[in-house]
């Protein structure tokens, strides 16, 4: 009788494979550690927005100096003015697909802004964004506030400069009252205001 070992033993290229596929998912796990660590994706919705993707597209874009036809002294003012304007937005953010309900959250939150919001807010000038996500521009923004259904953010600027953001929760709690959802959507909208 012959003694064959080979028949007992794995073929030698499932050892590699597996080696291989045992490297990959530990490099997969590591990556998702470290992408859960990363400050927009921590899960702490009050940070401010992303723009570490903002600030390196604009450090990719070319750097082009056009001459001035008027005096330096006479864009300076305006530019600070420009940067040192603070904006809060109100999104309404929205699909393709709606149904009443979703109409009604864009329509109280619409009219909450021009009603209790429209004056502003101490320094801060408040408007109302309706956005449709389903638009190939507009993407981003799912990723960007986290977004899994039609919902209310409101998002802080300095200028163009993105600040902190806050999700209104309770939009879809609140709909059967329309003056307690007014009142959630200004009261909400003047605490993040008021956050440093």
């Amino acid at each position: 009788m012959q003694n064959n070992s080979s028949e007992k033993a794995a073929p030698k290229g499932a050892g590699k494979a597996l080696k291989y596929v045992l490297i990959a998912f530990v490099a997969v796990s590591v990556g998702a550690v470290v992408y859960k660590n990363l400050p927009c994706c921590s899960g702490d919705k009050t940070q401010a927005a992303p723009v570490e993707a903002a600030a390196a597209t604009e450090a990719a874009q070319p750097v082009v100096k056009a001459e001035a036809k008027t005096p330096a002294k006479a864009v300076k003012p305006a530019a600070k003015a420009a940067i040192e304007a603070k904006t809060a937005v109100v999104y309404y953010f929205y699909t393709n697909t709606r149904c009443s309900s979703c109409k009604t959250i864009e329509a109280y939150t619409r009219e909450a802004v021009a009603t209790k919001l429209a004056a502003g807010y101490k320094d801060w000038k408040v408007e109302f964004k309706g956005v449709n996500v389903d638009d190939e521009a507009n993407k981003h923004f799912v990723q960007d506030y986290w977004l899994n259904s039609k919902s209310v953010v409101v998002q802080k600027f300095a200028g163009e400069k993105p600040l902190k953001w806050g999700k209104l929760d309770k939009v879809w709690q609140l709909l059967g009252d329309k003056e307690a959802f007014m009142a959630y959507v200004a009261d909400e909208t003047h605490k993040l205001l008021d956050a440093k």
